[in-house]
Parts: C-alpha cells; sequence; structure tokens
C-alpha cells in the first residue's frame, strides 16, 4: 500500500506540474479576450489553487506514505484523499 502512495504521489506531483502550461495549450489569451476581467481571473486562480491542491497531495503521499498507511490518523487522512 505504501508503494502505491508513493506511485499515486508523483503522479499528483506531476499533474500539478502539467497546469503551468494550460495557459499556453488552451490558448487562453484568446479564448478570454471576450470575457470580463473578473471571470477571467477567476479561471486562473480556480487553476492556480487547484494546482496547489494537487501539488500539497502529491507531496503529502511522497513524504508520508508510511504514516498515512500505518497510523489511525494517516489512514483517515488517506481516507479524506480518497486513497
Amino acid at each position: 500500500m505504501q508503494l502505491q502512495l508513493e506511485l499515486i504521489g508523483a503522479l499528483l506531483v506531476v499533474l500539478a506540474l502539467l497546469h503551468v502550461g494550460f495557459n499556453r495549450y488552451f490558448d487562453w489569451r484568446r479564448e478570454f479576450a471576450v470575457v470580463s476581467l473578473i471571470n477571467r481571473q477567476m479561471m486562473y486562480v480556480h487553476t492556480f489553487f487547484i494546482a496547489l491542491a494537487v501539488l500539497l497531495m502529491g507531496l503529502l503521499c511522497l513524504t508520508s506514505a508510511a504514516e498515512l498507511v500505518g497510523t489511525p490518523l494517516g489512514r483517515r487522512v488517506a481516507l479524506g484523499l480518497g486513497a
């Protein structure tokens, strides 16, 4: 189980890093040109928040896999993460 959590952690970190290129890949500059400023900013902040949350979950799984498997609190946290 610990190996699986470490693998999931690595995949989550990669997924978080993929968010960096979203604006170029999806051409958000052109796509959001017609959208109001607040909606454009909300999209950027929302994407940043999701990337940060995914990165932190990945780092938790990478650095604390043994604790997530071996302690009662860790198992509850892992349950909350969906692992």
